[in-house]
């Protein structure tokens, strides 16, 4: 038997080889899935529960490693309370959005493991000490965002012993006094921004020995007072932006030894101190943008040896000193200064930054590059564009070997001294937008050079002599210059140019060796010249070239194309001809655009010859009176041709012969004013047609025979009267249609063989536009041949009239548009009950009533536009709906605002987006005409009886059960009134005031006020009688809210 550690000199058996080798691959596979499967398996620890139901109205979002992720949005603190009640799982994210929670307080949280709890967009202005005791064991996230608190919560953040981050965003609190922060011992970060802070005393940040990010930002501090930052020795980040600081003082950071990261950007410093970051030895990114700094003393950043980004852009910078980044120059990474008021580059103030990745000086007033400016540098970009720059001294550029990017681009260039670059070389090189006008006086030897762009100069030539032998440069961009003439072969010397770009200028001939022998180049632009000869031959020489644009010439003959091509653009020239022939044989185009010529007629047999793999042709606008079947015969890989804005006026049979992979046809813009029978057959495989805007007044109903896989017509912007006879419709035949378009016609009925139909034939008509059309009235009609469509345009008819049971019946309709009618009533029978409707669109008719019940009891309806109509009041059922994101528009109509819109006023205070409201104004009564329904209040409508029944508005709080002791077994005190109910509303609810009134005395019995968390309630002691018991909400600051009629029940208690 072979056995491990058996030399190999020792020959085994081959069974027992391929044994081990199996062996070893089962221990392989075992050891890569123990070290897989645990971390499969703590990703997926925990998944939102099967019945997160019981959440409400919360939301589990997902699940995490170390808890679910939950939201409760647009809610109150008693339904936030229940559904927390219910969670039996940690939570890693608890996010409280949009909520009406005015103070947060009580036991919400009690017993509930959450690490991170976000309070975003709620406006809570304060906080209760106890409120945070209960999730105080597993708490390590805090951020109160967008809360107004008016000071600083110190009471209930004193439990919160594993607290690592805390942030509070947008609160009002002026100062930090030395007990607003309480002793928090694991705190690593804090983050108090927005919050209005103008000081900060000695002591406020005291008790967080282990802060590493210290964040005040968007504050109005002005100083920091010394030693506010003692013992913080292991913070790492500060940041100070946003505020109103006037100089760097060493007082701020001395006590921050550790400090490695500093934003003072958006301040208003001006001056930078001498050397403020003395005792910041290891700080590594500066930010100081967007202050008013006029000048950097050489001393300013001499300690800081470990610098890696220096961001000094957008303030008044006039003058560098020199050597003012030299203490910083063996490890500094990025420099910018664009945006000040720079002037000139001195002398070696970028010299020997060893790892230096970026020097930013853009946007300046930049005149002068000096000597030894840029000297010794390696793997750079260099970023001196939009300045003044006419002119370089020479040696500006010493030893930069392997610059990035040059970024020149923005300047006053018209040359550059070939000893400004001295051992440089750069790999993309910007010089567009200068003023250069011979291009022999910009040197190009620069090894390495990849990409180079002189768009946007005064080019006039390009000299035989402009590049030198480059190895690496593949693209080059002189498009947008004054180009006539290009040197003989001038771009041979490039080995490996792919790309070159000479569009938008002004040639007029390519003749002779213009271009040579290019075998690299795969795409060539010489769009929007003037050229109007091209020698025979020109491009016959670049067998890589894939792209050709010549578009936008005034070329008028046909010329050689290399075999190689794949696209060629030659639209809006002046080619009245194709020779037949001047194609060769190539299997590689497939794009030609030919489109905005003056082919006309011309296009014949064999034009297109050797064309075997075209799949796109463009003739549109080429005068074209018939369509070149002759020419198309031969192309049978030929899938979209394009026709539009041409003359053709007849299409015949078979008009564009036998194509069997022609999958557009676009005729759109000719005039056609006959098509015949069967004039579309030989094309198996067409999808789209478009005979759109032509002058089409009747189509017999064999003219689409044979296209069987057609899916969407486009017959809009005719004269079509009639699509059919009286036992035959013109749709028949297209057993594929999905899209039908028939707008901007003058149909004015809808009739039985309209749209396709048999019972045996499985059509999917499923889009249909007849928008644009006289149709006054639909009838049953309508339901023949459209029972599958999904989208129904009939806007812009004239109906007046909707037949019972119609529309209705549609029953995968998602979207219908009936706007722009003359619809004034709409019955109950007009819509039915379907659940697919999405979409309805009834603006600008004349509708003074319509089924609002029907329609608001489609489930997924998302939209209604009602605007522009004479709707006289706004109904109860659209409230409830809007509430659950439906969107209702209403401007426009005649809104009289009594209390029947009282539901929709209620509804609106507690909105932030108003958006759709905004236009929807009272035309009545009179002293509210012309106010939007977001701009009054429910005071304004004068309602005297607040529960009257026609204008209920959603009760807080609905009963769930209400019965005597005596009724009920399960309750062991026989004289005991005992009652559940739950809460109705998203509005502010934080605790609940029941009362129990006799009925016959008058007198109130019992009232008591219950936590938010309570559901049920009993009283002891009720005797027999009637009683009138009532539950009103409390909002979280104590106020008790409105008492609705359905918050209070009669109850009859038995005697004993």
């Amino acid at each position: 038997m072979c056995v491990p550690g058996r030399a190999l000199s020792q020959k085994c058996p081959r069974q027992y080889l391929e044994q081990w080798c199996c062996l070893l691959q089962a221990l392989v596979l075992v050891l890569a899935l123990g070290s897989t499967i645990p971390l499969a398996e703590a990703q997926d620890k925990y998944k939102c529960p099967i019945n997160a139901v019981y959440f409400y109205p919360c939301t589990c979002e997902g699940g995490g490693s170390e808890g679910i992720f939950m939201k409760c949005e647009n809610t109150n603190l008693a339904s936030i309370a229940v559904g927390l009640a219910n969670v039996r799982i940690p939570i890693e994210e608890l996010k409280i959005y949009r909520c009406n929670i005015h103070k947060l307080f009580g036991d919400v949280f009690k017993s509930v493991q959450i690490k991170r709890l976000v309070l975003e967009e709620t406006p809570i202005a304060e906080l209760s000490g106890d409120v945070l005791e209960g999730a105080a064991g597993t708490l390590e996230d805090l951020r109160l965002l967008g809360a107004p608190l008016q000071e600083m919560p110190t009471k209930a953040l004193i439990p919160l012993r594993k607290l690592k981050y805390l942030q509070i965003d947008g609160a009002n609190i002026t100062s930090l006094s030395n007990d607003a922060i309480p002793r928090l011992p694991d705190l690593r970060e804090i983050h108090l921004n927005n919050c209005g802070i103008k000081s900060i005393t000695v002591g406020a940040l005291s008790k967080l020995p282990k802060l590493v990010k210290i964040d005040l930002s968007r504050n109005e501090l002005q100083s920091i007072p010394k030693g506010a930052f003692r013992n913080k020795r292991g913070a790492r980040l500060l940041d100070l932006a946003y505020n109103n600081f006037t100089k760097l003082d060493s007082q701020y950071y001395s006590d921050l030894s550790q400090l490695t990261w500093c934003n003072m950007s958006h301040n208003q410093i001006t001056n930078m101190g001498r050397n403020p970051f003395a005792r910041n030895t290891v700080l590594g990114w500066l930010s100081l943008t967007h202050n008013l700094l006029k000048d950097l003393p050489s001393t300013t950043f001499r300690s800081m040896r470990h610098m890696r980004r220096l961001y000094l852009s957008d303030n008044q910078i006039t003058k560098i000193g020199r050597g003012a980044f030299n203490g910083m120059r063996r490890r500094v990474g990025t420099i910018d200064l664009s945006r000040n008021q720079i002037t000139e580059i001195d002398v070696k103030i970028f010299d020997d930054f060893r790892n230096v990745e970026k020097i930013i000086l853009a946007e300046n007033n930049i005149s002068t590059v000096k000597k030894h400016a840029f000297k010794d540098l390696y793997l750079v970009h260099i970023n001196i564009s939009h300045n003044q720059i006419s002119s370089f001294a020479n040696e500006s550029f010493v030893d930069c070997t392997n610059i990035t990017v040059l970024d020149l681009s923005h300047n006053n260039i018209t040359e550059i001294q070939k000893q400004v670059f001295v051992n440089t070389y750069m790999t993309l090189l910007h010089l567009e937008y200068n003023k250069i006008v011979d291009t022999s006086k910009i040197p190009m030897d620069f090894f390495g050079l990849k990409v180079l762009n002189m768009s946007y100069n005064e080019i006039e030539v390009i000299g035989r002599r402009t590049f030198p032998s480059l190895y690496e440069l593949h693209t080059i961009d002189f498009s947008h210059n004054k180009i006539k003439e290009i040197g003989r072969t001038v771009f041979q010397p490039l080995f490996s140019i792919r790309r070159i770009n000479i569009s938008y200028n002004a040639m007029e001939e390519l003749r002779g060796s213009v271009l040579g022998t290019i075998p690299t180049l795969l795409a060539l632009e010489l769009s929007h010249n003037n050229i109007v000869k091209i020698s025979k031959g020109m491009f016959q020489s670049l067998s890589s070239l894939r792209h050709l644009w010549l578009n936008d010439n005034k070329i008028a003959n046909m010329f050689v194309i290399p075999q190689a091509l794949n696209y060629l653009f030659l639209q809006n020239n002046n080619i009245s001809y194709i020779k037949p022939g001047i194609f060769p044989v190539m299997n590689a185009l497939l794009y030609l655009d030919l489109g905005n010529n003056n082919l006309s007629d011309s296009i014949g047999p064999g034009t297109f010859n050797g064309l075997n793999t075209l799949r796109n042709l463009n003739l549109l606008n080429n005068s074209i009176s018939t369509p070149p079947w002759e020419a198309l015969s031969a192309m049978q890989t030929l899938q979209h041709i394009n026709l539009k804005y041409n003359q053709i006026k007849n299409v015949t049979q078979s008009a564009f012969g036998r194509l069997p992979t022609m999958f557009t046809i676009d005729l759109a813009h000719n005039g056609i004013r006959n098509v015949s029978k069967r004039a579309f057959e030989g094309l198996l495989q067409l999808l789209t047609l478009n005979l759109s805007h032509n002058a089409l007044l009747h189509v017999p109903n064999d003219a689409f025979r044979g296209l069987v896989a057609l899916q969407s017509l486009d017959l809009s912007f005719n004269q079509i009267k009639s699509v059919n006879n009286k036992t035959n419709g013109l749709f028949e035949d297209l057993l594929s249609l999905k899209r039908l378009d028939l707008s901007h016609n003058v149909f004015e009925f809808v009739t039985k063989k309209m749209f396709p139909y048999h019972k045996y034939i499985p059509y999917n008509l499923q889009r249909v536009d007849l928008s644009y059309n006289n149709i006054p009235v639909l009838t049953k009609n309508l339901l023949i041949g459209l029972q599958k469509v999904q989208y129904l345009n009939l806007s812009h008819n004239i109906l007046n009239d909707i037949r019972p049971n119609v529309l209705g019946n549609l029953s995968r309709l998602t979207v219908l548009d009936m706007s722009h009618n003359d619809l004034e009533a709409l019955g109950t029978a007009v819509f039915g009950r379907d659940e697919t409707l999405q979409e309805v669109y009834l603006q600008d008719n004349d509708l003074i009533s319509l089924p609002a019940a029907v329609l608001m009891s489609n489930r997924n309806l998302t939209m209604l536009d009602l605007s522009n109509n004479e709707l006289y009041n706004y109904y109860d059922h659209f409230v409830q709906r809007a509430v659950n994101g439906t969107t209702i528009r209403y401007e426009g109509n005649p809104v009289h605002c009594d209390c029947g819109v009282r539901p929709v006023v209620g509804w609106l205070a507690s909105r932030l987006d108003l958006r759709n409201w905004r236009d929807v104004v009272c035309f009545t009564p009179l002293h509210l005409k012309g106010l939007s329904l977001a701009q009054i209040g429910e005071e304004d409508l004068g309602c005297s009886d607040r529960i009257g029944p026609d204008v209920q508005v959603s009760e807080d709080i609905l009963f769930r059960e209400l019965t005597d002791g005596r009724t009920n077994r399960a309750r062991k005190n026989e004289d005991s009134l005992h009652f559940a109910w739950f809460v109705n509303t998203h509005e502010d609810v934080g605790g609940f005031f029941v009362t129990v009134q006799n009925l016959t005395t008058g007198v109130r019995l019992k009232e008591v006020n219950l936590p938010y968390t309570a559901r049920y309630h009993e009283f002891s002691d009720i005797t027999s009688g009637s009683f009138y018991i009532c539950i009103a909400g409390v909002d979280s600051v104590g106020r008790q809210r409105t008492l609705k009629k359905g918050q209070c029940q009669e109850f009859s208690a038995s005697g004993s």
